[in-house]
């Protein structure tokens, strides 16, 4: 598992999305496309690029570096703004530089995140398909970027 960036060229061809860091309304906020931190991860053919923020508030997270202001949880992986990756061009081959601690620590829990992010998929897929308002409106779902891939997830 690497950090990595996304290359310009993702932020080019996908103004479609409704959901996304820095989207707003199929438009990428000017000076807002940030080179984020992504970590790769494939499940079920799917390939994902899951950013690493600061300020995570919810529980859709592989937190890194626990946070110190109230109702922050910290710093690490946002499984909720995560994006389809469907070709390896919008990969950069430039690596996303943190602190040490942090990138061992993501690098020793990779095939836990993996679980981790497969099972916030699955408990999407299964809140979808019951059209349950509780868990799609929560925290962890209700700006999620899964949004984007219903046709890829099975979603009907």
């Amino acid at each position: 598992m690497q950090l990595k960036k996304l290359d310009a060229s993702f932020y080019l061809d996908h103004t479609h999305l409704k959901e996304a860091l820095d989207n707003r309304e199929g438009s990428w906020e000017v000076g807002k496309t940030r080179g984020y931190g992504v970590v790769i991860i494939s499940i079920n053919d799917l390939t994902f690029a899951i950013p690493l923020r600061s300020n995570i508030r919810h529980s859709a997270a592989y937190i890194t570096v626990r946070g110190s202001q109230n109702g922050v949880k910290g710093k690490g992986l946002d499984f909720s703004k995560a994006l389809l990756i469907t070709d390896e061009k919008y990969i950069s081959a430039e690596l996303f530089k943190t602190p040490s601690a942090e990138h061992t620590r993501l690098m020793e829990k990779e095939h836990f995140v993996t679980q981790k992010f497969e099972k916030y998929v699955q408990k999407y897929i299964k809140a979808m398909a019951r059209k349950d308002r509780n868990i799609l409106n929560s925290p962890e779902f209700r700006y999620s970027t899964l949004i984007n891939y219903h046709a890829e997830l099975g979603v009907l």
